[in-house]
């Protein structure tokens, strides 16, 4: 039974408020018959952080990091001569680092750059590294990539089904104490301009009050199900995005999507009649919203695209992905 530990500087802060994308990876790992133990253990900025994760780590099978960027190279590097198979995963901007685009100050620039190239940097020092979506593959400079392309992997993300269930409109907005109406629900976790908000309200403005905007940000996890469930559908603008977990998320309650052609939007939403690809332009947007939503809702995605996005399922890859580093 194999001993998986977990590494991120992505955490829930003193207020439960953050990403929880590695506590769900950790429950959802827990539950897999191959699985003897999994920790989760966050990264800080101390010192004696290193030391702690270094003298964890020899007590495991494999060490997993998530999110690349200086911690990581620094964090990988702290680990050297602890003989077990060594995994990190990319997950957007650490890879891309396409929000220097939008990012302000030279400060803030040259941290996104050095991040990048820290990314970069920590690839020929594990046993193998995942992408959340195959096109960020394609950032990695060519050289490198065509160097260490056999360790490479995509580590699809996915969804809690026993958090993220179906709530009716008038509960989630009851329990939200929020007014019972229509809304779009407009992600902005961390409050950032790459988001887009302005696209979004000027979406919302040409819809003539048929919905309201409702902007989810610096939220509690256990909430977004509520939110979710009190929107009649997503709206997604950002300028940049890796591959959105709020789309899955959205997808396993049954709630249409309409986001700008970013990040690996598009895929995510082929095939389906409910959601859409939308303009940056408000006004084609509202138009384009307008028709798709006055459809019946008949794309069912929580069952009919379960094995795309429950994550104990995608978990199962990467179980057997550890065992195969681990037999060698």
């Amino acid at each position: 039974m194999m001993k998986i530990l977990l590494l991120s500087n992505q955490c829930l802060n003193k207020d439960g408020v953050g990403n929880p994308i590695m506590y769900r990876m950790e429950r959802s790992m827990a539950t897999m018959p191959d699985v003897g133990e999994v920790r989760f253990m966050p990264f800080t900025n101390r010192l004696g952080c290193f030391r702690d994760i270094r003298h964890v780590a020899s007590c495991y099978d494999v060490v997993h990091i998530h999110f690349g960027g200086l911690y990581a190279l620094l964090l990988r590097l702290a680990l050297i001569g602890i003989n077990k198979p060594m995994v990190i995963t990319f997950h957007g901007t650490d890879i891309h680092a396409k929000s220097i685009k939008t990012a302000h100050g030279i400060a803030k620039k040259l941290k996104i750059k050095v991040n990048q190239w820290a990314s970069f940097l920590s690839i020929p020092l594990f046993s193998s590294c995942g992408f959340v979506t195959t096109e960020m593959t394609h950032y990695v400079p060519r050289a490198l990539r065509q160097w260490q392309q056999s360790k490479f992997f995509v580590q699809r993300l996915g969804v809690d089904y026993s958090l993220f269930t179906p709530v009716t409109h008038a509960e989630a907005c009851q329990r939200l104490g929020i007014p019972n109406r229509p809304y779009a629900l407009f992600s902005d976790v961390s409050g950032t301009n790459i988001k887009r908000r302005d696209i979004a309200e000027a979406i919302v403005a040409q819809m003539n009050g048929e919905v309201a905007l409702l902007r989810m940000t610096h939220v509690k996890p256990e909430l977004v199900p509520l939110y979710i469930g009190a929107a009649s559908f997503l709206l997604l603008t950002s300028d940049e995005e890796g591959s959105p977990n709020i789309i899955r998320e959205c997808l396993v309650m049954n709630k249409p999507v309409f986001s700008v052609n970013v990040g690996d939007a598009a895929k995510q939403l082929e095939g389906l009649a409910n959601s859409a690809i939308i303009s940056r332009d408000p006004k084609l947007a509202a138009q384009k919203i307008s028709e798709v939503v006055s459809k019946p809702y008949t794309d069912n995605t929580r069952e009919r695209q379960r094995a795309k996005l429950d994550f104990d399922h995608l978990n199962q890859a990467v179980v057997a992905l550890y065992k195969r580093l681990t037999s060698k």
